[in-house]
Parts: structure tokens; C-alpha cells; sequence
């Protein structure tokens, strides 16, 4: 699967989008993902939930998407949120959804599949002191008219958005991960000499390993994604992390089992790309291996939740009550996310509605 990769997006979605469908033309391409700082800012009343100086406020291009249902990007498009987001917009959509025609806002966290690709995602920026902080809810900052003066925690990863992913199973496979800001254990992992030559600011937090979201390093370390992909600090970096199979014994002493040639390892490619400007990298093709046999690769023009994610926030709703197990392989199509209907991306109660009666109702 031929996948377009673009950094942090800032609003320019015409230019992206002219650069993606002049590529498809030549070599066509499944899907788009953008990396964050996407900026769905549909009216002026929104520059109150987004943290960019007024200087820099600009409407931008989403707002003819969002208004107009027949205009849509080249391909598919998927997207997380960064740290300059309309947050009284997304902040509407939790577990993602659709934001104009065939463009989907993954929510604070997630796990899709599509045309058998496996994508998880993590929205926002790592702030330590509110990882284990609740979010103020949507109606109590619009009610409080609070906006401005708490945009930027909103967009702070909280620990409710990490606890389903690192849930996950990190045997089974997981083709892409999405983040804004890079686990901060990537850059060593890569050429950090050439980094500093084109970003030297960063050499305090690279020393310090403050380069990143700690738990992120983690989450990558357990689940070992094909690819990472990430944006936010502004510049192209590329970093392989490769995973060695250990074993611990009873003293959680890790233990080597294997010689050099039959040491089993897989790979995480990570990459990390520039905001829309020009003569910057922001733009990239990746080539992703098939599941072949998975329901989503012979329904090519359909999203699907996964199941495993799901069941995470079931399991995490219901807490110490027991769920009932159901058998997701003889019933695919309840994880079958609906098609775009038009003017649906304006209904964004009713789209988090669905979801929460479609899997969260009867816990």
C-alpha cells in the first residue's frame, strides 16, 4: 500500500493536497496521513480554542471543506491532532470521526484499519504534570467561556488516551503509529550529529532526554510498529529502533538467548517530517505490506475499527464488571466505520453519539 505522509499541516490543506493529487496522478496513492497541527478551524468563534498568535490567525482552507460536502482530498485522508488545534472543534469528537468528506480525525487515540493496515494513533503533545489529569469537558469551558485560558492543556496527552494502547498486544502486528510530538528515545537511534548541525536549540533536551514523550518510548517499545511516524519539532529525521528478543528469568534479569546470527529481531522505522513551507520536507511516500487475509483489504473502500482497541475501552468503562466475550471473527462488519454521509462532519454530537451507543452503551 502506497501511503502519502505529511508533517504538521497548519492549515494549508489546498497545498497539500495539489502536492499528493499531482503524485497520485503519476503513481496512485491509497491514503493521506497528516501528522497534526491540522487546524480545523471552521469560523472565527473557533481562534478562541486554538494557541497561535494573532498575528498568524488565518481561517485557512478547512473551512471550505468542512461547508462544502463536495469537495474532498485526492485520497482518503486520516489525521491526529497537535498542539495548535481548534480544540472547540476536535474536543467534540473524542474517539475521532469525520471532519468533511473523507477526511477523518482519528480522536485523542485510536486504532484503524484499512485496505489490511493496521494504523494506531495518539493525538497532542507530552506535558508531564497533566498526564494523569482529567480534560475539562467541552461544555464546561464553553459555558465558563474559558477557552483561551485553557487551550493548551487541552492538548496535553493524558493517560486515559495511552491506557487502551498500551493494552494492546504487543504480538500481534501493528503496521503504522501515528504521534505529533517523537518518543524521546527515537533520536538516539539516528543520525543525532547531522540533527544538531540543522536544529542545535535541541541539544539541552537531547542531552537530558527531554526530546519527546517518555511513555510514547515505551508504548513503541511494547507494541514495535512497522513505522513510527511523527512531526511537531519542524525538521526530517529518519531512526531505526530495532527490537532484540529477550527473555527475563525469575530475577528479571534479562537474558539473551540467542548468538549474533540467531538473535530474532524486528525493526521499528521511525520518521519524523517538517511543517507545509516550502523547500522543507513535509511530504513522503511509505510502502506498507498487506494483511491480505483481513476484511478490511477486500472492503477497499471502508474504514474499520479494531477490535482489539475496542475491547480496550470497553474493558476500561466497565472496570471491575465482567464483560461478556464476544467472537469479533464470525461478526467483522459491527466494526465497519460508516460511510461519509453528507453534512455529517456539521453533526459531530451525533457522529461521538453513535459511537458511544455503537460500543460504550451497555457497560
Amino acid at each position: 500500500m502506497r501511503i502519502a505522509v505529511q508533517g504538521c499541516c497548519h492549515g494549508e490543506l489546498n497545498q497539500v493536497f495539489s502536492k499528493v493529487a499531482q503524485i497520485h496522478e503519476r503513481n496512485p496513492i491509497d491514503l493521506l496521513l497528516i501528522l497534526g497541527d491540522f487546524q480545523s478551524i471552521r469560523d472565527n468563534d473557533d481562534f478562541q480554542s486554538i494557541s497561535i498568535p494573532k498575528k498568524y490567525q488565518k481561517v485557512g482552507d478547512f473551512q471550505n471543506y468542512y461547508y462544502h460536502d463536495e469537495l474532498k482530498p485526492p485520497v482518503l485522508t486520516l489525521f491526529i491532532g497537535g498542539n495548535h488545534e481548534a480544540m472547540r472543534h476536535l474536543m467534540l469528537l473524542p474517539h475521532g470521526g469525520y471532519v468533511s468528506r473523507d477526511i477523518y480525525y482519528m480522536g485523542y487515540s485510536n486504532v484503524l484499519w484499512y485496505r489490511g493496515v493496521r494504523i494506531g494513533s495518539l493525538s497532542g503533545i507530552w506535558k508531564k504534570w497533566d498526564f494523569n489529569r482529567e480534560r475539562m469537558s467541552w461544555k464546561s469551558i464553553e459555558e465558563s467561556e474559558a477557552w483561551i485560558s485553557k487551550v493548551r492543556e487541552l492538548y496535553h496527552v493524558r493517560n486515559s488516551d495511552m491506557q487502551p494502547l498500551f493494552m494492546l498486544n504487543g504480538e500481534k502486528r501493528l503496521d503504522i503509529m501515528l504521534s505529533h510530538d517523537w518518543p524521546d528515545g527515537v533520536v538516539y537511534h539516528g543520525d543525532i550529529r547531522d540533527l544538531l548541525r540543522r536544529k542545535p536549540f535541541f541539544e539541552k533536551d537531547v542531552q537530558t532526554r527531554r526530546l519527546g514523550n517518555p511513555k510514547s518510548w515505551q508504548l513503541l517499545r511494547q507494541l514495535k510498529p512497522k513505522w513510527w511516524l511523527s512531526a511537531h519539532l519542524h525538521v526530517r529525521y529518519e531512526a531505526t529502533i530495532n527490537h532484540n528478543k529477550r527473555k527475563k528469568n525469575d530475577d528479571e534479569v534479562e537474558l539473551d538467548l540467542f548468538s549474533e546470527d540467531e538473535r530474532q529481531e524486528t525493526t521499528t522505522r521511525f520518521l519524523a517530517l517538517d511543517k507545509c513551507v516550502p523547500k522543507r520536507s513535509w511530504l513522503e511516500i511509505i510502502e506498507v505490506d498487506q494483511d491480505t487475509s483481513h476484511p478490511s483489504y477486500k472492503d477497499k473502500d471502508t474504514l474499520y475499527w479494531d477490535p482489539e482497541f475496542i475491547s480496550n475501552l470497553q474493558r476500561i468503562a466497565a472496570g471491575d464488571k465482567e464483560l461478556d466475550k464476544k467472537d469479533v471473527a464470525t461478526d467483522y462488519s459491527q466494526y465497519a466505520v460508516p460511510h461519509y454521509a453528507a453534512g455529517i462532519q456539521r453533526r459531530e454530537e451525533e457522529q461521538t453519539t453513535n459511537f458511544i451507543k455503537r460500543f460504550l452503551s451497555n457497560i
